[in-house]
């Protein structure tokens, strides 16, 4: 069953892969996708933050806490990844197909599996489902458009993006819960009316981070990390190339 799987998520990449390098149109979309999540994002939480419809304060309340699960989703996808064997990503493992533009992966040399983007991402789509399923749908499909972008790119294979997801979404859904609402959230929109120019300070500070994937947040993390372990440690690395010398072999 286990070679199966592997053979089917290997097979399922490579299928996805295949398209890569065949259409610039495509190519692009691939790698500048990603750029439009950030502007998405603070729309529909400005949208919904503000907006005059009923249950406002459940509904702040709920934004609240599902950006506090996003970060904690993160957290425990690292966590997990620390728990399983490391996995190259597949540009460096079977290769990839390149796209038909001069291109350099940008990510860190962490394991493939699972997909931080996708357990992020997946995150938010299910924090905004328990708001408004319609734009948790919206969003829903745009972390699929996303996933399905690194798989085409040679970044992850389905199995990653599958299992961040997963593990995005329950996260989400779990912490959302009455009582944390009320014990966390209800306490931070306490002081929104008291102290609302310091609030929404931290506040915007807050979203910026959650929109752009928590990259000073990541940077300092690292840092902190490499206090402990050198940055020559090659046991999880494998040199960064141009995408267009990674060309599967087959």
């Amino acid at each position: 069953m286990k070679d199966y799987l592997l053979g089917l998520d290997l097979s399922l990449y490579r299928a996805l892969n295949d398209f890569c390098g065949w259409s610039p149109i495509l190519d692009r979309l691939a790698v500048h996708g990603a750029s439009l999540g950030g502007a998405l994002f603070m729309g529909i939480i400005s949208a919904l933050w503000f907006s005059p419809a009923k249950d406002t304060t459940r509904r702040r309340q709920t934004i609240v806490i599902f950006l506090v699960a996003v970060a904690l989703s993160l957290v425990l996808n690292r966590a997990f990844s620390t728990f399983v064997p490391f996995r190259y990503r597949p540009m460096y493992s079977v290769g990839a197909h390149a796209p038909s533009f001069e291109w350099h992966a940008d990510q860190e040399n962490w394991s493939s599996f699972p997909s931080d983007n996708a357990t992020y991402l997946f995150a938010i789509a299910a924090g905004f489902w328990l708001i408004s399923w319609r734009v948790g749908l919206l969003f829903a499909a745009f972390a699929t458009y996303i996933a399905t972008s690194r798989v085409f790119l040679g970044i992850h294979y389905p199995s990653d993006v599958l299992i961040g997801a997963m593990i995005g979404i329950t996260t989400s859904v779990a912490v959302n819960r009455e009582v944390v609402r009320n014990l966390v959230a209800g306490r931070v929109l306490a002081l929104e009316s008291r102290y609302p120019a310091y609030f929404y300070c931290l506040f915007f500070i807050a979203l910026a981070e959650v929109a752009g994937g928590f990259p000073t947040t990541r940077h300092i993390g690292v840092a902190i990390v490499h206090l402990f372990v050198p940055y020559d440690d090659t046991r999880h690395h494998r040199s960064p190339q141009p995408i267009s010398l990674l060309l599967e072999a087959r």
